[in-house]
């Protein structure tokens, strides 16, 4: 159907099943993708959509321009000077110029700047046919699609997450000539592979594109397939005696629902005794690789000996579907509870000791001696900031050094699907030995979060053990050479770095970031040359840095010159660096701020590097305090100008109610004082020129900004807050 405004446009990408977390971001980059290049490209679009299976990834618009509009170019020529000579007649230059253009010279126009005259050619460039343009956007738009893995086959060089196997492309009624690799698009596509014999279907025109799906029993529209899965779900838990719940899985749910093209709800069922295992161990074995949903009583977390799974294909033969799956499950449950029973016949200690035989990493000794790292650690973090206050809790080194028993278990070790479960089985089989509560929720939290979003350990102890197990990770893999390259990640240094600052922050904690990582590092000292071990710390605290820099700003929505000014003089103490940042968030608009902030900036830019840094920076209060020396000993009681002395005064007379405000952590106090220096910094820029002849009056003008430079310095570097002209 062609309206004044266009065509209904379909394109769809046909290949062997993609992995079920590929299809998300796929339809979002086709979605965002695919709007941007026919926005860029003049091709007006109303009504696009996404669709997607394991199969497929489509593309429609309600409508989409015939055509790109007419435009006008507008071409910049020479200058008149050198278009025409001195008797008006034209240069080669000129004959040049419209000879490029296409205009004849006589009809170029004639325009002025502020650099003088010039030629101006103007000419109308007709639209291209929309199946001209789409012919050349949609191999880029296909081929760009971001999948985390890619392949080749046959003799082509073409890249996609797996074969491709056929292409529509359709405006209206007409196949748009688009070549992709081997594949020449058409107007097939397949149906269901098994409930339509996968069979080939003609598409007369691209409106028509979801009901001949529907009709080969393809649900195309995930949101479709989302609404078949919950309905489902809900008369079958409808029709349980006594009624049901399934447990939420947002995870679980989208896996399944990119895993089928005709998603129908099954309900299975396993034996009670398996009740006798961990609820973790039994859910795990329903999701982990057969992507079951686990059911639940009403109103309570009990399991019931049910489970929800979810066919792509009809109710034909679902009994013996049901019954392969309980099979199936039957044998990976009777297997978790044979671990579950051996696992026990040892006592945790004695599975520390068997430790001692599991590389950690290579050359960096073993999870024994990381046990014996995390208890010294532990005990380190907990009276270096994370703690109460008070000694290091027994409750804490015991779980530190039972927190890795689990690896050596039969339920985790050698790759089994329970791995996931590591710290859970832990508590599991600390709580059957009669461990402390407070020593088994430890090692059970300890590896929480394990991504940006999780929840976190919770209590003290747990937090304390769980960063120092980062905290390890962080310092051997660094100094073992497995820093983060790129988008290469091994260890996952950037989630596990992120996971410490976010318990850090969590617990409100006080620290010394370079301390503790320092901390880290000493055990490592018959290892690493000292020298090495010190270069390291450097890193590894600017790496620290970066992700706490990543999380102020993505995580807390703090702006990121913000958090770049108050980083360098904060960033050690994490939780103190989020309140300055957010105090000083709070003065980005004032007057007076600005002013001040633009005073820094010149003075930075006047000192041109000779700045204070390091202990100079530092012992810049007990100069203030003293008053009229700077670092190098210079007197500042000789300055002559009234502004200058304005500005002496009031800095040297503020500086103990700037001390008592950061003491009592009024960090808004802070600002405000700082920002009261914003006219006479002012005043001084005005009425005093810092770099005179005179070599003295220009040292003692040098040392005197120092000292203000350094003096606010240790609050924050201005200069990122700055005005952009100053």
């Amino acid at each position: 159907m062609t309206t004044p405004r266009g065509r209904p446009f379909l394109l769809e990408v046909g290949s062997e099943e993609l992995p079920a977390r590929f299809v998300p971001p796929a339809l979002e980059h086709l979605h965002r993708r695919g709007a941007e290049l026919l926005a860029e490209h003049g091709l007006a679009v109303e009504g696009l959509r996404v669709y997607g299976t394991p199969r497929r990834l489509g593309l429609l618009c309600a409508t989409l321009a015939l055509r790109q509009p007419d435009r006008t170019v507008e071409l910049k020529g020479p200058p008149l000077a050198r278009a025409f000579d001195a008797e008006g007649r034209p240069t080669a230059a000129g004959l040049g110029f419209a000879r490029r253009s296409g205009v004849p010279l006589e009809d170029c126009e004639r325009l002025e700047d502020a650099r003088g005259a010039y030629l101006v050619a103007r000419r109308v460039e007709p639209g291209r046919p929309a199946a001209e343009v789409l012919a050349e956007l949609i191999p880029r738009l296909v081929l760009g699609i971001p999948f985390p893995k890619v392949m080749r086959w046959g003799e082509s060089d073409l890249e996609y997450a797996r074969p491709l196997q056929w292409l529509v492309v359709l405006h209206g009624e007409d196949v748009v000539p688009v070549r992709l690799g081997d594949l020449d698009a058409g107007r097939r596509t397949r149906g269901h592979r098994t409930l339509a014999g996968n069979r080939w279907l003609e598409l007369p025109a691209a409106a028509t594109y979801l009901e001949r799906l529907r009709e080969a029993s393809v649900v195309a529209d995930p949101a479709e397939r989302t609404d078949l899965i919950r309905r489902g779900i809900a008369d079958i838990l409808a029709a349980l005696p006594g009624g049901g719940l399934c447990r939420e899985d947002p995870e679980l749910f989208e896996e399944v629902l990119h895993l089928c093209e005709h998603p129908t709800p099954f309900l299975g069922s396993f034996d009670a005794e398996f009740f006798s295992l961990p609820d973790e161990v039994i859910v795990t074995a329903l999701k982990a690789h057969q992507r079951y949903f686990a059911v639940t009583a009403p109103g309570e977390s009990r399991l019931l000996p049910h489970f929800i799974s979810v066919r792509d294909g009809g109710t034909a033969g679902l009994d013996i579907v049901r019954q392969g799956n309980e099979r199936v499950l039957r044998a990976r449950l009777a297997d978790a509870l044979f671990y579950w029973r051996f696992d026990q016949q040892r006592s945790p200690d004695e599975q520390v000791a068997r430790l001692a035989a599991v590389t950690w990493l290579e050359g960096f000794g073993s999870l024994r001696d990381k046990i014996e790292r995390l208890v010294r650690l532990v005990d380190r973090l907990w009276l270096g900031g994370l703690g109460d206050g008070g000694p290091s809790p027994p409750a804490l080194a015991r779980a530190a050094f039972l927190c890795k028993s689990d690896l050596v278990s039969e339920m985790i070790r050698d790759g089994k699907e329970f791995t996931r479960l590591e710290g859970i089985m832990g508590a599991h089989y600390a709580r059957q030995a009669g461990e402390p509560v407070e020593v088994c929720r430890a090692i059970e939290r300890h590896t929480m979060p394990r991504g940006a979003g999780d929840e976190l350990p919770g209590d003290r102890v747990s937090s304390v053990l769980a960063a120092a197990d980062r905290l390890d990770n962080l310092a051997g893999c660094w100094l073992a050479g497995f820093a983060p390259t790129g988008a290469k990640d091994p260890y996952a240094l950037r989630r596990q770095a992120l996971a410490l600052l976010r318990i850090v922050l969590d617990l409100q904690a006080r620290i010394h970031l370079t301390s503790l990582i320092e901390e880290a590092l000493a055990p490592f000292g018959d290892l690493v040359p000292e020298a090495n071990r010190a270069l390291v710390a450097g890193e590894l605290r600017e790496f620290v840095l970066m992700r706490l820099a990543v999380h102020l700003v993505d995580g807390l929505g703090i702006a990121p010159e913000v958090v770049r000014a108050v980083l360098p003089a904060h960033g050690d103490d994490p939780t103190d660096a989020r309140a300055w940042a957010q105090a000083l968030a709070g003065f980005r608009d004032r007057r007076d701020f600005l002013q001040l902030a633009t005073g820094f900036k010149r003075c930075k830019n006047i000192l041109e590097g000779q700045v204070l840094a390091g202990e100079e920076r530092r012992q810049t209060v007990a100069r203030w305090r003293r008053g009229g020396e700077g670092a190098d000993g210079t007197s500042l009681a000789d300055l002559d100008e009234p502004a200058e002395r304005e500005l002496l005064a009031q800095v040297a007379e503020a500086v103990p109610e700037l001390l008592a405000a950061e003491e009592r952590g009024d960090y808004a106090a802070v600002f405000g004082q700082l920002s009261a220096f914003g006219p006479a910094i002012d005043r001084f820029f005005d009425n005093v020129r810092v770099n005179v002849a005179d070599d003295e009056i220009r040292r003692r003008r040098h040392a005197f900004l120092r000292e203000i430079h350094a003096l606010f310095a240790l609050y924050a570097d201005f200069s990122e807050v700055a005005p952009l002209e100053c």
